[in-house]
């Protein structure tokens, strides 16, 4: 069952940083967006923070299943729940680190499209390098969802 964590945001960013290892960026979108989690047994097993930017757009900050159950699709719930709860918006934004293939991967099957690039995000924001898949995260890529109208 999926619900949104209303109080006590706070209390989850240290865990968000499994994805997001910036503590301060994750504080500012926990602030300013909103939390959900896929509950089983009261226990959260994946999480989805969402901020909107404007009046026609969404942009998914943090998307995390903890370890032990990915591949189950619980992240892929949480952001179709995310786009039916805004279906007032048009376009859904979700980013990545250039290494993240598995993310990238899901996106695409989940229908969203390269968008663009912030160059040297992950070098710039992050003070200790991140690797994954042996590869170095630098860059910052949106994969964008837009509805028709």
């Amino acid at each position: 069952m999926i619900q949104e964590i209303i109080e006590n945001k706070l209390d989850y960013a240290t865990l968000l940083c499994e994805s997001d290892p910036n503590i301060n960026l994750v504080e500012n979108y926990l602030r300013d967006g909103r939390l959900f989690a896929y509950f089983e047994k009261q226990t959260p097993l994946a999480f989805i923070a969402a901020k909107e930017i404007n009046d026609t757009t969404v942009e998914i900050k943090n998307l995390l299943t903890l370890e032990k159950y990915r591949g189950h699709g619980y992240g892929k719930a949480l952001i179709q729940h995310i786009e039916k709860l805004y279906q007032n918006k048009l376009t859904f934004l979700i980013g990545t680190a250039n290494s993240s293939m598995t993310n990238m991967l899901i996106y695409t099957k989940l229908g969203y499209h390269y968008s663009h690039k912030i160059e040297n995000f992950f070098i710039d924001y992050y003070p200790q390098e991140i690797y994954e898949n042996n590869m170095q995260a630098t860059d910052l890529l949106y994969f964008s969802k837009t509805r028709a109208n």
